[in-house]
């Protein structure tokens, strides 16, 4: 189906806005979509196109949910008195002015696609993998869009602006918590998509605005930035969504470098990115130079990398096989061009400082899904924070942590002479990245005594006495292992300690 040309219609953004209350009602947002086609919840809703005679005979029952499913996400003709009874009070006249949707011979058919995200509902262009996208097609919500929005600080904010706005998903994340939030893109489309869904979502803090990049807020600045630029590091410009019209990862680099500027003081930058890396350097060094004298404490974060060919096919896959196959000549050949060995892929989060270059720290995303998690990475900065100013042992064994509780241990256990033995420990984050790492029984027992009533230095006296180890030794290692538990989330300070052992 090609993508609907016209403008969506937000002339009577009221009646825009009571539309999207009766698809919430009716369990549009949520899981319960999910669960009507017969995938567990948190599933992904793939393989519609070969699927769908499975997924009509699930949807069945005429119910005002499955009518909604039927039409804005199999996108198949419904009934036209269903139709009625799933938009009611709102009348089915008022909905195909909107330009939701059309009257045929054959029933009401969607003009676009509705997809439910975080209790959000966002009108988008439909895909289908044997057609050719049009240049400004408008995504849906991707697993990038679920990475940004894990990744992204939720703390009370003055102003937000979110970079690239697609469909507008960010910008009416950040309405939640933000009195006011831009959102900007070079795609008109997509502009209209997103005044559109903010209408939808009953979302009157947000504004759009048409230009590249920081170019429609000069002069202003953000207590939080989000930004999923159109990151591929590609020789072509076919696509507004994929292709930034740079050399290499310029465009990247260039929000990355220009977002400090645009930030108040303590606020976040979220961006993802996609950078080339040269033979035998380490993932982060380009991201290093990009954040270098930012004025930001800088949290560099990487999922992984492709080599060029990978790279290439991942990103030109498509019913058209002779530009398929052109495409693995020319890209690689560009990637070659730029010195690139491997592409790197992953996100940098910065937080403006009040003064000086700000600390840099790089870590591997985990594997694991990533959740919303609102307190994860602010917690992460602060402990970062600790970290620096308390840079020697001494200092960082004289503060009471505290273990925080959203975490799991497992821990196997073996048979042996006829009893169980424990073995292997590992230790994960419960939300947001889900950090995860093998633990020995001395960090176990670490983990258990910070409770935030004593310090670091006496639990390691306590384990000295009861292991009969030198106490020496064991607040160094108390030392090593602390930090590393603070660093990825399992260990905070105890607040009111932390501001007596600055320096």
């Amino acid at each position: 189906m090609p993508a609907y040309q016209g403008p969506l219609d937000t002339t009577d953004a009221r009646a825009v806005t009571e539309l999207g209350r009766t698809l919430i009602a009716h369990g549009f947002a949520g899981e319960a979509v999910l669960r009507a086609m017969g995938q567990p919840p948190g599933g992904a809703k793939a393989h519609i196109r070969d699927d769908l005679p499975l997924y009509l005979r699930r949807l069945r029952d005429v119910t005002p949910l499955n009518t909604l499913i039927r039409l804005f996400v199999l996108m198949t003709p419904v009934d036209e008195h269903a139709a009625r009874e799933a938009f009611a009070p709102s009348t089915l006249d008022q909905v195909e002015r909107m330009g939701l949707l059309r009257r045929t011979e054959d029933g009401v058919v969607a003009r676009v696609r509705l997809s439910g995200c975080l209790g959000l509902i966002l009108a988008h262009d439909s895909y289908d993998a044997r057609s050719t996208l049009p240049a400004d097609h408008v995504l849906d919500v991707n697993p990038t869009t679920n990475t940004l929005a894990a990744l992204t600080v939720r703390h009370r904010v003055r102003t937000a602006l979110d970079l690239g706005t697609g469909c507008g998903v960010l910008a009416l994340l950040a309405a939640r918590h933000a009195d006011h939030v831009i959102g900007t893109d070079t795609n008109q489309r997509a502009l209209n998509f997103a005044s559109f869904n903010a209408a939808l979502n009953g979302s009157a803090n947000v504004e759009f605005r048409l230009g590249s990049l920081f170019e429609p807020v000069a002069g202003e600045r953000f207590g939080l930035i989000a930004c999923n630029p159109p990151y591929v590091i590609s020789p072509d410009s076919r696509y507004i969504f994929r292709d930034g019209n740079r050399r290499g990862h310029g465009l990247c680099e260039e929000v990355v470098r220009r977002a400090p500027d645009h930030l108040e003081a303590g606020g976040f930058a979220t961006v993802l990115c996609n950078w080339g890396i040269a033979s035998g350097e380490h993932w982060s060094a380009p991201l290093r130079q990009w954040v270098a004298r930012s004025g930001c404490d800088t949290w560099m974060l990487c999922s992984g990398s492709q080599d060029p060919l990978t790279y290439a096919a991942t990103w030109n896959r498509g019913p058209d096989k002779a530009g398929y196959e052109e495409a693995l000549e020319r890209w690689p050949a560009y990637y070659r061009e730029l010195g690139f060995d491997d592409i790197g892929m992953g996100a940098v989060i910065m937080r403006r400082g009040a003064a000086g270059d700000g600390w840099i720290r790089a870590d591997m995303l985990p594997e694991s899904p990533l959740q919303p998690d609102e307190s994860l990475i602010a917690r992460i900065f602060d402990s970062q924070d600790v970290l620096a100013r308390l840079e020697s042992d001494t200092a960082l064994l004289d503060v009471p942590f505290r273990t925080v509780a959203a975490h799991r241990l497992e821990q196997m256990l073996h048979l042996q002479n006829g009893g169980y033995v424990a073995g292997s420990a590992a230790i994960q984050l419960e939300a947001g990245l889900k950090f995860r790492g093998d633990v020995d029984d001395f960090t176990i027992r670490v983990l258990m005594a910070c409770n935030g009533a004593r310090t670091l230095g006496e639990i390691a006296l306590d384990l000295a006495a009861r292991s009969g180890r030198d106490s020496t030794e064991m607040r160094r290692a108390t030392a090593v292992i602390a930090r590393r538990l603070v660093s990825l989330g399992f260990l905070t300070v105890s607040h009111h300690t932390e501001d007596a052992h600055e320096g």
